[in-house]
């Protein structure tokens, strides 16, 4: 083979290889090497070739020596890395490209590069701060780059910031053609944003692309069961499943819209899945969940209590890898704090924000029966359900980082918060419910931001609360969540806060028992809307007719008749004499 035979048999080669033809590009290059065994091109391009065919690690020791051959030719250092990155080794790739990258600063390919396998190793560290940073840095670089956008939402997302991680792959939609799986991605941050609208319109385009692929399908029952469309949901679930029999997050919804009574064949698949040491961590831990659910309706406790501590103790692993921790120290700092800030914020004149729209603060324990009462007053023609709204707590913790830094909010800081509170809420509504229960942190704060704001406060049995969230997989920014010892302490730390408002806000903070609502629900529900500054609406008796989506744990039993959920204490009682130590320990009567 001549020199220019050689050539043109790399030339062709490298043409099948673009065209995809992998076999016969690799054929080519092997003719070439069986003439030119030392020629880094042909080496490089080989290993190149087995990596795209998916064998990095038949290919890697041609890239390698190809490198070894001409150390100082960028395009071999960046199929190697390439190799790499392929063969899992996202650390050594991205050394090649800072090679690269220091020795032509000017190289922009190998730059980018860098900054997508730098995303790839921070997020199998699920070091999240760190790629939000790093993220941030890529987009700044080459903002047209819709995986540098990709990477900002997913940061975004796991650090809990929905809205932000939303607005972050609406780049990604806005640079690219959007796939089904692009558009599914941004449905599911829509979803967890409470973005309902923008969510539907995302699945319909989704499934017009590709109506079988399996993330659509369990996002489609997931927004179903939101709407109260519960066979629907089980549809779609069915229908993923049939498309991929291991995708846990369908388990999940069926457990739920199930009221937790899987068939022995889905209980045997989620209990596969939970026990995978290679699945998704976030998979064993939902469909851990959905085996606990299942004998629990089974009443089988023992068995549903091993499970659900079963399920914790994953949760807690990923919480370890990522630092996170429920710190006890820190919450009863945290108490202190708040209060000294709502002492210190300046009280905003009533006159000012008399007549606009108002806010209606649903506070307590997460799991005590605050998504009844936003339905009963959601219910009002007057009033928006606003569900789990995140902003007043970005705006407590803005008001706590203003103390740490040893200020307090003036005037006109109050009167931005209040504009900012009101974003993305619709035209046409006087009130606007929020039921994030978190709230109950920000009663004082609320007070002087809105002098005619209602807050109602939902109190419910301690023992039967505490059960009631260790029996659900919140997301993984409760970190209190998973251990029955460090619920009683949050909730002794929710009971003194609570204590505090009740004595100080007086007629502004309304309690109301759980148990005592649900009892006689005839004649409750109509003093609920007096509170709020409603007339009596005779809908509100009927919420579950309500079309609105509800994006809680309790969306199915929201549906249903008025019932009292409490009598799983008694059933787990064997199991809960560390709850009824510790929320002795943390001043609470376990049955107050």
């Amino acid at each position: 083979m001549s020199g220019q035979d050689f050539a043109e048999t790399l030339e062709r080669g490298t043409a099948a290889h673009a065209a995809g033809r992998l076999d016969e590009a690799l054929q080519l290059y092997r003719s070439a090497l069986a003439v030119k065994p030392g020629d880094a091109e042909a080496l490089s391009l080989c290993g190149l070739a087995l990596v795209h065919r998916g064998e990095p690690r038949e290919g890697l020791p041609l890239l390698e020596r190809a490198v070894t051959l001409e150390p100082g030719q960028a395009g071999f250092r960046m199929n190697l890395a390439e190799g790499l990155a392929r063969a899992g080794e996202h650390e050594r790739a991205l050394r090649e490209l800072q090679v690269v990258v220091q020795n032509e600063p000017g190289n922009a390919r190998a730059l980018q590069r860098a900054h997508m396998i730098n995303a790839e190793v921070l997020a199998a560290k699920r070091a999240w701060p760190a790629l939000a940073e790093a993220a941030t840095a890529w987009v700044r670089a080459f903002p047209q780059d819709h995986e540098a956008w990709r990477a900002a939402a997913r940061a975004a997302f796991e650090l809990g910031r929905h809205l932000e991680a939303m607005g972050a792959f609406e780049r990604v939609l806005a640079l690219r053609n959007p796939t089904a799986v692009d558009l599914t991605s941004y449905a599911g941050l829509c979803l967890h944003a409470l973005e309902i609208e923008s969510a539907t319109k995302a699945l319909e385009r989704a499934e017009a692309l590709d109506p079988n692929y399996a993330p659509l399908l369990s996002n489609r029952a997931l927004l179903s069961m939101y709407l109260g469309r519960f066979e629907e949901a089980e549809s779609y679930c069915r229908r993923c499943l049939a498309q991929a029999p291991e995708f846990a997050p369908a388990y999940t919804i069926l457990s739920r819209v199930r009221r937790g009574n899987l068939t022995e064949a889905d209980l045997a698949a989620a209990s596969r899945i939970a026990r995978r040491v290679d699945a998704p961590v976030e998979h064993r831990i939902a469909t851990a969940f959905s085996v606990a659910h299942a004998h629990d309706a089974n009443d089988d406790i023992d068995a549903a209590y091993a499970a659900y501590e079963y399920a914790h103790a994953l949760a807690m692993d990923r919480d370890r890898q990522e630092n996170r921790r429920y710190d006890t120290e820190e919450a009863d700092r945290r108490a202190g704090r708040i209060k000294d800030a709502a002492e210190q914020a300046p009280a905003l004149d009533g006159e000012l924000t008399a007549g606009r729209l108002q806010p209606i603060f649903i506070v307590g324990m997460p799991r005590s029966g605050t998504t009844l009462i936003e339905s009963v007053v959601a219910a009002h023609s007057r009033v928006f359900a606003g569900g789990e709204r995140p902003i007043m707590q970005h705006i407590l913790r803005a008001s706590l980082a203003l103390q740490e830094s040893g200020r307090k909010p003036d005037a006109r800081t109050m009167r931005e918060w209040t504009e900012a509170y009101f974003t993305r809420t619709p035209p046409g509504v006087d009130r606007v419910t929020d039921k994030h229960p978190l709230n109950f942190e920000a009663a004082g704060l609320v007070a002087k931001l809105w002098p005619q704001a209602v807050m109602v406060h939902v109190r419910r049995n301690p023992l039967e609360n505490c059960l009631s969230v260790f029996r659900q997989e919140f997301t993984k920014h409760w970190a209190f969540a998973h251990r029955l010892e460090d619920i009683a302490h949050y909730y002794g730390h929710y009971a003194r806060l609570v204590s505090h408002w009740e004595r100080t806000l007086g007629g502004r903070f309304v309690t109301i028992r759980y148990e005592e609502f649900v009892q006689d629900f005839a004649s409750a529900a109509p003093e609920l809307v007096r509170i709020c500054g409603l007339e009596w609406e005779e809908q509100c008796l009927h919420f579950q007719d309500s079309p609105r989506a509800i994006t809680t744990f309790s969306t199915v039993q929201a549906r249903e008749p008025v019932r009292l959920a409490n009598g799983r204490a008694a059933k787990y009682a064997r199991h809960l004499e560390r709850l009824k130590a510790a929320l002795e320990n943390a001043g609470v009567d376990p049955e107050a």
